[in-house]
Formats: C-alpha cells, sequence, structure tokens
C-alpha cells in the first residue's frame, strides 16, 4: 500500500498499544492514527479535524464501541468520499447479533481475535500480506 493510514478506534490504552506493537513487529510502514471514540474519529474523518489523506482502512471493536460504531459504519458507507473505506471488526466477542448487524454493512471483514499478543501479531500480518495484495 502507498502512503496508507490505519484509523483504530477502542477506548482501551492497551488494546491500541498491543495493536501498535504489533504492527512494528511485522514492520508496517504505514501510519497508524488512533482514536478513542466514534465521535473522535468521525471528526478525523469528515469534520473540522478531518486528516488528509483520508485513512485507507479501518480497525474498531464493535462490540467495544456498541451501537455508535454501527452508527459511524453506517455513516461512512453513506458518504461518497470514504464508503470505499476498508473496515475491519477486531473483536474479542463473539456477539452474534452485532455480527449479523455488521456483515450488512459491507465490511471487509469480521474478525474474532483474542488481544493475546501471539493472537493479534498473527491477526495483523494476515490483514498486513491481504492489504498488499489488493493494493500491488
Amino acid at each position: 500500500m502507498i502512503n496508507t493510514s490505519i484509523l483504530l478506534i477502542d477506548d482501551r490504552e492497551t488494546i491500541i498499544e498491543s495493536i501498535d506493537k504489533s504492527f512494528k513487529e511485522i514492520n508496517f510502514k504505514h501510519k497508524l492514527i488512533s482514536v478513542n471514540s466514534t465521535a473522535k474519529a468521525w471528526l478525523m474523518l469528515d469534520g473540522n479535524n478531518k486528516i488528509n489523506p483520508v485513512p485507507r482502512i479501518m480497525l474498531i471493536d464493535i462490540n467495544r464501541i456498541s451501537k455508535d460504531g454501527i452508527q459511524l459504519i453506517t455513516a461512512i458507507r453513506n458518504n461518497s468520499n470514504l464508503k470505499s473505506m476498508l473496515i475491519f471488526v477486531l473483536t474479542n466477542s463473539h456477539n452474534q447479533k452485532n455480527k449479523t448487524d455488521i456483515l450488512k454493512l459491507n465490511v471487509a471483514g469480521y474478525i474474532v481475535t483474542s488481544f493475546e499478543e501471539k493472537d493479534l501479531l498473527h491477526c495483523l500480518n494476515v490483514l498486513n500480506d491481504y492489504w498488499n495484495i489488493i493494493e500491488s
């Protein structure tokens, strides 16, 4: 991927740090931008604090952020400038209703993983390989 940034939305500092560490371990060359709420994420995507270029990929734990996360993804899918964003749900919850609701919003993946270092590293490595394939 060329000059891609990843937007990570999670309200747990330890998860943000673990994901950042895992990306560094796999030599992920792109910028990780993290926020702890969907409101902050939306401002970065379409508000006064809009970042440029807009991240091509978003990671979110929908089961932590709940309804706000579903609303954010819906808003992204309804915005002509954002709807092509790749969205991956990373979660350690097996909440079937959230999974069903999210898959209807055309997410690129709903990935149930523990946030243990080994599992997270494997998951992000697979995602990195996927992104490299679709961008080549």
